[in-house]
């Protein structure tokens, strides 16, 4: 459908062109030399388009929109079937969606916006949700056009905080925050606290963008400063990013990221038995070190390496069971043992990234049930992985650490004013 545009007093772009060639070839004298012209409001004619986009980019002056959903067992067919689109119209859509929309992709509850002429009430445009970013423009007329699109995100600048009574995913909840911070807050911190072994009293603090799409809350962007007291003992860190410096940093300019993390896993998992130098055995029934920890998660549960690094041995050796050892560095080396199987790929000279699943919790060699008997070496030597002083990533380069403590001075007074300002708090995305 063309769009429709008029002047402020409804003449025709032909009229307008026709109005100012006449004052323009008024202005001439007789030999042809043009006069001095000045532009006041009686001799300019002010043309107003008529123009409302909407949130999509649309113009929806002289239309008509309506909203659906999705209904149990309708496809794509059935809801232009509906709007009375021809099945000759229907069948060039679908040719066109291929390559950009799956047509048997429609799922009960999925939002549709469709667009119709306000003169004959006919569809033109029809506009398809994935969630509530992504969605997809079905266009006919003139031309036939598919194309994907996205919503626009607004962030908005908050401070989150609360003290733990039990879990950190309940403090969230009970502060109205998005569960996902916890998942943030761990992977920042996962190199100095151990998430699955928090105590009551321990407390944080964060500044972080919240999203928006449409005005309504989407999900949570970046973590811009955090604190967070365990046990005792409080870590920080400020997400910067400079020419030569990227990623989270301590107040001093330490980089908060280590080596290696605290542990195998990227939810929660028991300890049923710590790191003992004089363990009873209850197998074998005597005193012997347990050079490692046991965790008791549930069969399958996946196994993440704790750093990067090269995988040296994946095999099945007698009492260990599956084992997977992985050398990250000259002074540390991982294992894991007991696996139910390995990942794909797994296999001696694979390298490996942090976070990535090596294998399976499970009950292979000398065992009693299932558990991951979980290792760390330090010069060949196995250390305890609970209270092991990991070492720092780089720091804040010289050059930009004038600029970083600026930074973190600004971010400190906000979480101690315990607000944020609310001038420029809300910033688009790029």
């Amino acid at each position: 459908m063309k769009e429709k545009i008029k002047s402020k007093w409804g003449i025709s772009a032909l009229t307008l062109i026709l109005v100012v060639s006449s004052v323009w070839l008024l202005n001439f004298t007789g030999n042809d030399t043009p006069r001095e012209f000045t532009i006041t409001e009686q001799n300019v004619i002010e043309i107003k388009e008529e123009v409302q986009l909407d949130s999509y980019g649309f113009n929806v002056i002289d239309t008509q929109i309506e909203e659906g959903r999705v209904k149990r067992n309708q496809s794509l067919y059935l809801i232009l079937r509906d709007l009375d689109v021809s099945p000759q119209t229907i069948y060039e859509i679908n040719k066109k969606s291929k390559g950009v929309f799956q047509s048997n992709r429609v799922n009960p509850g999925q939002r549709y916006i469709v667009y119709k002429d306000s003169d004959t009430s006919k569809p033109y445009r029809l506009i398809l949700h994935d969630n509530a970013l992504d969605y997809v423009t079905f266009e006919w007329g003139d031309e036939i056009k598919v194309t994907t699109g996205q919503k626009e995100v607004t962030k908005e600048i908050n401070i989150a905080s609360g003290v733990i009574t039990s879990s950190l995913y309940e403090s969230l909840v009970e502060k109205g925050n998005n569960i996902l911070i916890a998942n943030r807050l761990s992977e920042i911190f996962a190199w100095q606290i151990d998430f699955f072994r928090l105590y009551p009293g321990d407390n944080y603090k964060l500044i972080y963008e919240k999203q928006y799409v449409d005005g309504k809350p989407y999900g949570i962007g970046d973590i811009l400063a955090a604190e967070f007291e365990h046990d005792g003992r409080t870590y920080d860190a400020y997400y910067f990013q400079g020419d030569k410096s990227m990623g989270f940093f301590d107040s001093e300019g330490n980089g908060v990221q280590k080596a290696l993390l605290k542990a195998p896993f990227k939810f929660s998992q028991r300890i049923s038995s710590s790191f003992n130098r004089n363990r009873f055995h209850p197998v074998l029934k005597r005193r012997m070190p347990h050079n490692g920890v046991d965790y008791a998660a549930p069969i399958g549960t996946p196994v993440l390496s704790v750093g990067d690094g090269e995988v040296i041995e994946a095999q099945y050796r007698g009492a260990n069971g599956n084992i997977v050892k992985i050398r990250h560095n000259g002074t540390y080396t991982t294992a894991y043992l007991h696996l139910n199987g390995f990942a794909r790929g797994i296999t001696p000279g694979t390298r490996v990234r942090q976070g990535e699943v090596i294998g399976y919790v499970g009950k292979t060699g000398r065992v009693t049930g299932v558990h991951l008997h979980y290792m760390i070496y330090k010069n060949g030597q196995p250390v305890n992985p609970l209270n092991i002083d990991l070492p720092p990533s780089k720091s804040i380069d010289a050059s930009e650490r004038s600029q970083f403590e600026k930074m973190v001075e600004d971010l400190k007074r906000k979480m101690e004013n315990d607000r944020v300002e609310s001038v420029a708090s809300v910033i688009k995305e790029e």
